[in-house]
């Protein structure tokens, strides 16, 4: 566990010194969410479920730039090549998959807070508000899981990150079908009527995890 949470303060380091870093995610969500406002919302508003699918949207999207750009960095540093020498791959994709998880949670956050502010539908109350991350951060812990993943693929192959969207976009469509349908559910129901939707999220999110520590250790270059 040291050895994880060590890994992790340098993933931050590392992420950090990217060209865009956490700053680029946060303005590109900002853009999209003005955006959206700017078509949707002026000719009429837009209503909670419509919002919920963009919400999940807009997170795929940032998801994709933050493990793009993430992997990008670390290829040009060299970081990866020098933490598998003395760190097992499994512990090293961990890590990053906590990094990735921790930095769009914070994104996803940002993201409501702007829903909140610019789209009428979008619930403002605290409790509401709650109930909006309930299934969201599970779904972006597979996001998480499955982007790391697919980088490490991506990277050993010659189409390097443009392969990267072709296997995220296939694989995270079971994510995006049981989550939203999830959320927009929870609207009128109990949480304890959609509690196999919330354990099957969560089922995803350990089978990306368990598959991607697997492919990691039998692709990574001793």
């Amino acid at each position: 566990m040291k050895a994880i949470l060590a890994l992790v303060r340098k993933e931050f380091r590392l992420l950090g010194k990217a060209s865009n870093g956490i700053l680029s995610l946060l303005v590109l969500v900002s853009a999209m969410v003005f955006l959206f406002h700017y078509a949707l919302e002026r000719n009429g508003k837009i209503d909670l479920v419509a919002l919920i699918g963009l919400k999940w949207a807009i997170l795929f999207v940032a998801s994709f730039v933050l493990v793009g750009q993430f992997t990008w960095e670390e290829r040009e540093a060299g970081g990866g090549t020098a933490s598998r020498l003395f760190i097992s791959p499994w512990v090293l994709y961990f890590s990053k998959s906590i990094l990735v998880f921790i930095a769009l949670s914070a994104a996803a956050i940002y993201l409501m807070g702007l829903f909140a502010l610019m789209f009428s539908a979008f619930p403002a109350d605290i409790n509401e508000f709650g109930r909006q991350i309930v299934f969201f951060f599970p779904g972006l812990l597979c996001l998480s899981f499955l982007g790391v993943c697919l980088s490490h693929i991506s990277l050993s192959s010659r189409l390097k990150e443009i392969l990267l969207p072709l296997l995220l976009v296939p694989l995270s469509i079971p994510v995006f079908l049981y989550g939203m349908e999830a959320e927009r559910k929870f609207i009128s129901q109990p949480f304890s009527a959609l509690l196999g939707s919330f354990c099957l999220i969560l089922a995803f999110a350990f089978f990306y995890g368990s598959m991607g520590a697997l492919l990691v250790e039998m692709t990574s270059d001793e």
